[in-house]
């Protein structure tokens, strides 16, 4: 069984600049620096072209930093890559779409979801829907609780910089 999780960030800035933003290649570098403080990171790949926008970067984790139903299931340090695309921008729905993943090779799991950014009344607003399932006998679905609890407040995070980023850029 999966667990799924919906997600919304809302903004107050018109969602072509947000589009901007989140296929601009400092936005990443800076987001980067940020989780740097917290884990070992590193952006890995970015490229933007009229196919859309790619990113790719990598958090490294401690076993010591997991709870330990997780923690008796993966090895000392633990490797998420997380893979970010976003279409180009629809000028006339006003909006864009997306797709993000994370692969842990040393985890039996798979973690993704779908994206929109799209305008709203207010602003703009980020919709993420995810899926998280671990293939684990028995302890699967607690590890799903456990990243997904996880997931929402690295999205709080990440909400809260990019707020602040998106004052101090436009």
């Amino acid at each position: 069984m999966s667990r799924r999780m919906d997600y919304v960030i809302e903004l107050d800035k018109p969602v072509a600049d947000l589009y901007q933003s989140f296929t601009s290649r400092t936005y990443w570098e800076d987001l980067i620096t940020e989780h740097q403080r917290h884990t070992d990171s590193q952006l890995t790949r970015f490229a933007s072209d009229e196919t859309g926008t790619d990113i790719v970067f990598t958090h490294t984790i401690s076993r010591k930093d997991l709870p330990s139903v997780a923690a008796a299931v993966v090895p000392l340090r633990l490797t998420v890559t997380r893979e970010q695309h976003f279409d180009p921008f629809d000028v006339a729905r006003n909006c864009a779409d997306g797709h993000y993943q994370a692969l842990v090779p040393a985890a039996p799991m798979d973690f993704g979801g779908t994206y929109v950014l799209t305008q709203t009344a207010g602003g703009s607003e980020l919709r993420l829907n995810s899926v998280c399932k671990v293939n684990v006998p028995l302890v699967g679905g607690k590890i799903e609780q456990w990243i997904l609890t996880g997931l929402r407040g690295l999205f709080d995070a990440e909400r809260d910089f990019t707020r602040e980023w998106i004052a101090d850029h436009y």
